[in-house]
């Protein structure tokens, strides 16, 4: 939506003209055909979300539990951990439409939805500025195989993250040619903005942007998310000011902070997830700090000759991953760190985009003039696939026997509390049965 292609023959081969390219979008129902495969392969990830469909987390908890209890649009005024959640709000909404049964299917069918439109967006024309529509087919391909962040994956709370990606790249692509076009780039970063905190980190990727533009409409989307800011900031200081705090002692090392990005972000980029950032001892620390320090050099050499709209999702990627590492929403148990908890969650939300990142940067890094940056990049993107091989099958989630519960919540009187379990182990949904179709 905002970015022109900047020629750089100089630094990469991708970047040499292909304005044939940009013209030429691909159709309908081409869009279609990529949708439904990109559906379809995340399913063969995740199975069970759609075979055996059962809540994760907050998708009971607060999404579905609030649209049950407090009915279709109260939900929308609450702030969930300090931010109001718009998009997993309307999902609920959606899944109080079919039997109560098939609520975690409905929520888990929109969450693979929200998971495949990056696929969508990186194919059409927009995304031109990415480079020609075959390097961006494999870029949608590594997207859609990454095999790091088995958590962003067929659950409607963490498409939030998504959502925010899907923004970015309107946010850095081509103008929108038609009023059609740019009301639906629109809608989307508003939706985006709407939903967690992620318009405050992309609103200096839209600043960044306008500045780039020269047509009448570069400002509105800063415009947007600006608004959005004040409104999600209304939440986390007025709606629910004690959201974020008493989450644990942060416990900031620089030692984790190495084991972090060398184990979880970088290894974690070529093999997936892994406990390797916990691993005890001098010789795991020195081979992770090794891989850390290549990595970091790599990423570098090649984020010198990518183009400017890859400049950006780096920027955008380590500004997430430095809020997460100084706000992390995590508790941390009686004796432990936040860092030190983190360290050890290989296949959480926060690594999904820095890891896919790094697995762009090589790809560019194989189509660039450096031979020695040819042959790392190629090397490197072996272990990606690799990975990608060990790590396709996501892990089923652990039976919680929810018609069970179903049954028992048919069975109570109206008005009755029930706390009905869900994954991860631990959580519960709190019903309060009410008089509507409960099967």
């Amino acid at each position: 939506m905002l970015f022109t292609p900047q020629p750089a023959a100089d630094r990469c081969s991708l970047t040499r003209s292909h304005s044939a390219d940009q013209r030429a979008g691909i159709r309908v129902w081409q869009h279609i055909a990529l949708f439904l495969l990109a559906y379809a392969l995340v399913i063969t990830r995740k199975p069970d979300a759609i075979f055996h469909a059962q809540f994760w987390a907050e998708d009971g908890k607060a999404w579905f539990a609030d649209a049950y209890n407090l009915g279709p649009w109260r939900p929308f005024l609450r702030a969930e951990a300090g931010y109001f959640q718009t998009l997993p709000r309307i999902a609920a909404d959606l899944s109080l439409l079919a039997p109560l049964r098939l609520a975690p299917l409905v929520l888990n069918i929109v969450a693979i939805a929200i998971h495949v439109l990056p696929v969508n967006f990186l194919m059409s024309s927009c995304s031109a500025v990415w480079g020609p529509r075959w390097f961006r087919a494999l870029l949608a391909a590594t997207y859609i195989a990454i095999p790091s962040s088995p958590e962003i994956c067929a659950n409607i709370t963490n498409e939030q993250w998504i959502l925010a990606f899907c923004a970015f790249l309107l946010l850095v692509g081509s103008p929108a040619q038609s009023r059609a076009d740019r009301v639906v780039d629109l809608s989307f970063i508003s939706l985006s903005g709407l939903t967690g905190p992620f318009c405050i980190f992309l609103l200096p990727i839209s600043l960044l942007a306008a500045l780039r533009r020269t047509d009448r409409g570069r400002w509105v989307p800063v415009v947007i998310l600006s608004v959005c800011c004040v409104i999600q900031a209304i939440g986390l200081t007025i709606v629910s000011p004690s959201a974020r705090t008493a989450w644990g002692v942060l416990g900031a090392r620089f030692d984790l902070l190495v084991r972090i990005l060398g184990g979880n972000v970088f290894l974690g980029a070529l093999i997936g997830a892994n406990n390797l950032a916990i691993a005890p001892g001098a010789h795991a620390f020195t081979m992770l700090a090794i891989a850390a320090a290549a990595g970091f050099i790599i990423a570098t050499i090649a984020l010198l000759r990518a183009p400017v709209p890859m400049r950006l999702m780096a920027l955008y990627a380590i500004l997430l991953v430095a809020a997460a590492l100084a706000l992390p929403s995590s508790y941390a148990p009686p004796g432990s760190t936040q860092w030190e908890m983190i360290a050890g969650a290989g296949a959480v939300r926060y690594w999904f985009l820095p890891t896919l990142v790094f697995i762009w940067l090589l790809l560019y890094g194989v189509f660039s003039r450096g031979r020695a940056l040819k042959i790392t990049s190629g090397v490197l993107l072996c272990c990606v696939c690799f990975g990608i091989a060990i790590q396709w099958r996501r892990p089923a989630f652990p039976e919680m026997h929810y018609d069970v519960q179903l049954q028992r919540l048919e069975a109570a009187p109206i008005g009755t509390t029930l706390w009905i379990p869900i994954n991860p182990e631990g959580w519960h949904m709190r019903l309060v049965k009410h008089g509507g179709r409960e099967q």
